[in-house]
């Protein structure tokens, strides 16, 4: 914050305070009302759905528009889903998955994310696993690789579909189940399949061919993103197809169990890959189809995600009581890279300590889509500027080398 908004802040502080020693009733009926018309703005205005669109040639502006996709998609509760898409003025495209958390069981499936939980601020244990529907946060907060009026943003024409996640189930599942917890069911509609499908479908009908294409994804989107490359570089086969996959990595013996006997993803039939106990890596580089794909493999991880070694916990079922777990995350996350980093497919990393906060020894989870995209740096190189040398210039440029040694 710059000097002179201090001087306007101490301004309008001091203005409330001499209206509360004048007339408190008055100054405290102001600062109701506008305090209920700025919820008023942000809750109908800010964050109201975006117009919606039957097809791309109803989206004549370069604003966000909704899409609805039919019967066959739904949020976990059953809520209407829709999927956001944004006019760019050049022939590339951006498809994105978004994150949101997972749940797999009675005591995560209890536990949806809610504003007041996030309010609550930071513990060692999660308290919140899964959006159950679609969050007024999207598209309007979407920052980073998503911000047209950032000059500095290489991706700011590119065309974006942005695909919500309110599933539970890394856009993969195909089943509703019933949870217990503390003698309470809880439905939970997995339809992350459908929804990806269907999703899927409108971009290549709308997009029938595109210049260079980005599929991206953050935290459960991150996986998301290397589930369908292959299928979206299979469509795009005479573009340069790139997957960026930001905030991803667990190592757990659970992965087939949470992906086909709980999601019920059919992954011999639809992943493509063989699964083992990190499911980013082996979506990567242990295909179990034939065909041969030229998608260069974009990978970033800070190394002490707050969000991730939770998860992490969780699903593995360790104690937090102590760092251990955390290093432990960081430890299979650089063993992963080196692994990837060595095997037969193009991939580049950004590997990074930035930001660490000693005191809880942790990192920031992503950086795709907020103000970390330009901030958070590896190698004295920001995040958006190590994007752009890979997509835009077609480098070959990985950072954080030093911390695999």
């Amino acid at each position: 914050m710059n000097i002179s908004k201090w001087v306007g802040a101490a301004a309008v502080c001091a203005l409330v305070a001499w209206g509360l020693a004048m007339n408190p009733l008055a100054a405290a009926t102001a600062i109701a009302a506008v305090s209920l018309l700025a919820f008023l703005y942000l809750y109908f205005i800010k964050f109201a759905r975006p117009s919606e669109v039957a097809g791309l040639h109803e989206a004549t502006d370069n604003e966000w528009h909704t899409v609805k996709l039919g019967s066959s998609t739904k949020s976990s509760d059953r809520s209407d889903y829709a999927v956001y898409v944004r006019r760019g003025a050049s022939e590339n495209l951006v498809i994105h998955f978004s994150g949101g958390g997972a749940c797999w069981d009675g005591i995560t499936a209890s536990r949806p994310i809610t504003l007041a939980g996030a309010l609550r601020g930071y513990t060692r244990e999660l308290k919140m696993f899964y959006f159950k529907s679609l969050t007024k946060l999207f598209p309007a907060a979407l920052g980073g690789i998503a911000d047209q009026r950032d000059t500095q943003n290489a991706f700011r024409d590119w065309n974006f579909v942005f695909i919500p996640y309110s599933t539970g189930d890394l856009h993969v599942g195909d089943v509703t189940n019933t949870y217990t917890h503390n003698g309470k069911n809880i439905v939970v509609h997995h339809n992350g399949r459908q929804n990806s499908k269907a999703a899927l479908d409108w971009v290549y009908k709308n997009f029938p061919a595109a210049g260079k294409v980005m599929v991206s994804g953050e935290s459960s989107g991150a996986w998301a993103s290397a589930f369908y490359a292959p299928q979206v570089a299979d469509h795009y086969a005479e573009s340069k197809v790139y997957c960026l996959s930001d905030g991803v990595g667990i190592v757990s013996a659970r992965w087939r169990e949470l992906l086909d006997d709980i999601w019920k993803s059919d992954s011999a039939n639809t992943l493509g890959f063989e699964i083992r106990t990190d499911v980013f890596e082996d979506s990567l580089i242990r295909r179990t189809d034939s065909v041969t794909r030229d998608i260069k493999y974009l990978h970033s991880n800070t190394l002490y995600d707050d969000t991730l070694t939770r998860f992490d916990a969780a699903l593995n079922q360790k104690s937090t009581e102590t760092d251990d777990f955390i290093d432990d995350w960081a430890a299979n996350t650089k063993a992963s890279v080196k692994r990837i980093r060595d095997a037969d497919i193009r991939y580049d990393y950004f590997l990074t300590t930035w930001g660490h906060n000693p005191k809880r020894h942790t990192t920031e989870h992503t950086l795709t889509t907020n103000e970390f995209y330009n901030k958070c740096t590896a190698d004295g190189v920001s995040f958006s500027e190590w994007v752009k040398r890979n997509v835009i210039d077609d480098e070959d440029v990985s950072l954080g080398r030093s911390l695999l040694q």
